[in-house]
């Protein structure tokens, strides 16, 4: 369902439903910056680690697009 799917993308951003685009964009970038496999690999975090960042940031960028494409809409 298409409410539901924008809900849930909220949520992974951490932000309310009725946020702005600018809000959402700051949310997305602060994200993708501490679960960016780069950064996690400077921190020294161990492999199994950077394969759960990996997934959890393919699972943020996935919530950037829907909330994008609502914006879109």
């Amino acid at each position: 369902h298409p409410v539901q799917a924008l809900q849930q993308a909220a949520a992974v951003l951490g932000l309310p439903r009725d946020a702005s685009k600018d809000q959402a964009r700051s949310a997305w970038k602060l994200l993708v910056r501490d679960t960016h496999p780069d950064v996690m690999q400077a921190r020294g975090v161990p492999p199994e680690a950077m394969k759960l960042a990996e997934r959890r940031l393919q699972t943020i960028n996935e919530a950037w697009k829907q909330n994008s494409a609502k914006e879109a809409a």
